[in-house]
């Protein structure tokens, strides 16, 4: 079921962060560092917003939405939603307005306030879109709520710049636009309620008293990630803010990339596990998911470290490529760090429902995370600045492991482990063989063949089962 889901997801998966990636790269050959700075601020002020002001109820609906499927019921779950998305947005509107006007962009005019405003609550609207459709198993409605924004949103942000210059806005504009009309191709499709009240009590206090714990871990998850870029604002300037945000951003969208692949089919088959057989079948479809998630990630990691330079050279804008040379290696293991404990330590917290140890292990990453950059940002600059996150990534999935092996009986599935370092082993000799490329295209290539290499080993490995999958049954007599 796991594989079968993971398949049907892939679109949304790939289409939508293959594009954030995408626009990271173009971004860098037609903005300077300074509007690629208020960009990748204003959409990290917006990551905060969202977790801040939405994520407890997402998170709620994400884990307890199939409880309220009768009629009286969904009525209760759907008067309080709409009131609590619509509370969301208009505080999220204010605090963004004062995050851009005393933190990002002080000089900023009514054109980036108002583009600003819509990216944000556009946004806002199709995350949580999304995550409704994937609690209920409505993948075209998640996968379009994932393509268009970033897909149509990149090309009319570009096409903006292009007739009228270079100004955040208009990125901002082009995503909010696309944004928008991801909303209103699946609105008539959805399922939600007219009416704003009554608000259910006993729905809210039960979304608050799951959901808190979310709301700090994850604004501490979000400082993890994310402080970096603001100290480094506050320390070296919006324009070096531009410069690191290149290979910071390349290495944590590759990372999510990958991780994306399996992530969203994965957790809620966990949680059907959970109420249908309990906690010991939910561990176990857990260790299932990390072996899908890990096999993602390890081939990514090391692939992308063995073609850093030639990927570097052959993308990124000239001004951009020494620091985006130095962070993307660093980045990418960050990365794909905290990706492993968000997808796999973390979502044990979620499962048992003990949401407080979140913040616990989201506090280490956060308080890490700002200590050695403030440190190693004075002594090493922007590669400091890197090498802090992947410290401070490190210890806190270290914690988040420990207290699931130990409290919950969380497993590794060592057997697949094994199999997957094997494979990855065999595609870094190949890679390691072959020299730098010079054109896109020899690039393209090299990661077919790394890509190749992997996947024959881990075919050869699975041979037995991969028999079995692909027999034809035998008619039942």
């Amino acid at each position: 079921m796991l594989l079968r889901h993971t398949v049907l997801y892939l679109p949304a998966q790939i289409v939508g962060p293959m594009f954030q990636l995408i626009a990271m790269i173009v971004w860098t050959h037609v903005v300077d560092e300074h509007t690629l700075g208020v960009i990748t601020l204003v959409t990290a002020a917006h990551e905060l917003l969202q977790i801040a002001f939405l994520a407890w109820w997402s998170q709620y609906a994400l884990r307890f939405f199939g409880r309220y499927q009768a009629g009286d019921d969904a009525q209760r779950f759907y008067r309080t939603e709409n009131s609590v998305l619509l509370l969301s947005l208009i505080v999220q509107t204010i605090a963004v307005i004062a995050i851009l006007l005393l933190v990002i962009a002080p000089d900023a005019k009514s054109g980036l306030l108002t583009a600003t405003i819509a990216y944000v609550i556009t946004r806002s609207l199709n995350l949580y879109i999304g995550e409704r459709a994937r609690v209920s198993h409505h993948i075209w409605i998640y996968t379009i709520q994932q393509i268009v924004g970033p897909s149509v949103g990149f090309f009319v942000g570009l096409l903006l710049i292009k007739l009228f210059g270079q100004s955040a806005e208009f990125p901002l504009a082009g995503y909010a636009a696309a944004q928008l009309v991801a909303i209103v191709i699946v609105l008539p499709k959805l399922d939600y309620g007219r009416r704003l009240w009554p608000i259910d009590r006993e729905i809210i206090d039960h979304a608050l008293l799951y959901g808190i714990p979310i709301v700090i871990g994850g604004a501490l998850s979000w400082i993890g990630l994310n402080a970096s870029r603001f100290i480094i604002n506050d320390m070296l300037g919006v324009a070096a803010a531009g410069l690191f945000a290149v290979g910071y951003g390349l290495g944590q969208r590759a990372a999510a990339v990958a991780a994306m692949l399996v992530t969203a089919a994965a957790f809620p088959l966990a949680v059907k596990s959970m109420e249908q057989a309990g906690s010991k079948a939910a561990m176990r479809q857990l260790s299932d998911n990390s072996a899908l998630l890990i096999a993602i990630l390890a081939p990514s990691v090391v692939g992308i470290f063995m073609l850093r330079t030639e990927i570097v050279h052959l993308l990124i804008a000239a001004a951009f490529q020494p620091v985006t040379l130095a962070i993307l290696p660093l980045s990418i293991l960050a990365g794909s760090i905290r990706n492993l404990r968000a997808h796999f330590g973390d979502q044990v917290f979620l499962l048992h429902s003990r949401t407080r140890l979140m913040v616990v292990v989201a506090a280490i990453d956060a308080t890490f995370t700002v200590a050695l950059s403030a440190v190693c940002i004075r002594y090493w600059g922007l590669v400091g600045a890197a090498g802090a996150t992947v410290v401070a990534a490190l210890a806190a999935t270290l914690v988040s492991f420990a207290i699931g092996f130990s409290q919950f009986n969380l497993t590794l599935p060592i057997r697949h482990l094994a199999r997957i370092g094997l494979a990855t082993i065999t595609m870094t000799a190949l890679l390691s063989q072959m020299p730098e490329a010079s054109t896109s295209i020899i690039l393209a290539a090299h990661i077919a063949a790394g890509a190749a290499a992997y996947i024959t080993a881990l075919a050869v490995q699975y041979a037995p089962l991969l028999r079995t999958m692909l027999r034809p049954q035998q008619p039942q007599s």
